[in-house]
């Protein structure tokens, strides 16, 4: 998840080439606007799932897991990999940069924050495959043809449900991250866009006057 943006990596150029002070100040205030909602989004992060939970078996190894490489569910390890980035991304193909983004870094973590994005019912049912080498991990291979939705359906119940953020794009909706940031209810990019501001002001009062935001 990303907040985007537009029309700001000149002004911070210039910030770190002229105005050190003032961009170390801008990403001190920024970081604590992400962090807020990367505590909350942690307190929202199961240790594990007990019995009843429809999860059990996330929590535990077990070989039906196993043989798709579907990662152990660890609410640690989840917690541990939720985290924000300052650092601005090459442009996409519409020439945006993401400058400050929200990351959920486990494999673990990813599932549980978008499955049921793209399709509540989960991916494509198959059944079982006998060899291995054919198995397609964009599709089912469970013996139950409601194995994807119940798994969504328990993410819904021991996490919450997918929160939407911005616009109606369907993939950007999610139950720990987004969440979290959806709570702020547009806090968090209004800290961001106040600290630009001040900043910004600053910068331009420094130019006209480089007495201006230092200690006499």
């Amino acid at each position: 998840m990303a907040v985007v943006l537009e029309g700001y990596l000149d002004t911070l150029r210039a910030l770190r080439q002229f105005t050190p002070d003032l961009y170390k100040e801008l990403n001190k205030e920024i970081r604590s606007a992400l962090q807020e909602v990367i505590t909350d989004a942690k307190k929202r992060v199961p240790n594990e799932f007990g019995p009843g939970s429809g999860l059990r078996q996330w929590s535990e190894p077990n070989k039906y897991l196993g043989q798709q490489n579907f990662p152990k569910w660890s609410g640690a390890v989840v917690r541990r990999n939720l985290q924000y980035s300052t650092r601005s991304t090459r442009p996409n193909k519409s020439g945006f940069v993401q400058a400050y983004s929200l990351l959920s870094k486990s494999a673990a973590g990813a599932i549980a924050e978008t499955a049921g994005t793209q399709n509540r019912q989960g991916q494509p049912h198959v059944g079982a495959v006998t060899d291995r080498t054919y198995q397609n991990r964009k599709q089912s291979h469970s013996d139950n043809p409601r194995a994807g939705a119940q798994f969504i359906e328990a993410l819904d119940r021991n996490i919450g449900e997918l929160k939407r953020v911005g616009g109606k794009t369907k993939n950007k909706r999610g139950r720990i991250l987004y969440a979290a940031y959806e709570a702020q209810q547009g806090r968090t990019i209004d800290k961001i866009m106040l600290a630009i501001r001040k900043t910004k002001t600053l910068y331009e009062q420094r130019v006209s006057d480089p007495r201006v935001g230092k200690a006499a």
